[in-house]
């Protein structure tokens, strides 16, 4: 069963005048056990700009370690 949530996206300027954009994901989806992701873990973003969409998908070791993108 997919998990659901609203998320907010929000943007961040340091003091070095670079700016970051954060995804904030609720605490229920990130701690309920069907959440791939885990605290250090490694993904790659795609955006669809088409779809209107951002997919996230966890790194296999392998691209880890290869730097692949």
């Amino acid at each position: 069963m997919p998990l659901y949530a609203r998320v907010v996206l929000r943007k961040k300027t340091h003091v070095s005048g670079r700016s970051y954009y954060y995804i904030h994901i609720p605490s229920k989806v990130g701690s309920d056990s069907q959440f791939i992701f885990r605290e250090g873990d490694a993904f790659k973003m795609v955006v669809e700009p088409s779809k209107k969409r951002l997919v996230l998908s966890k790194i296999s070791g392998r691209e880890k370690k290869s730097g692949r993108r």
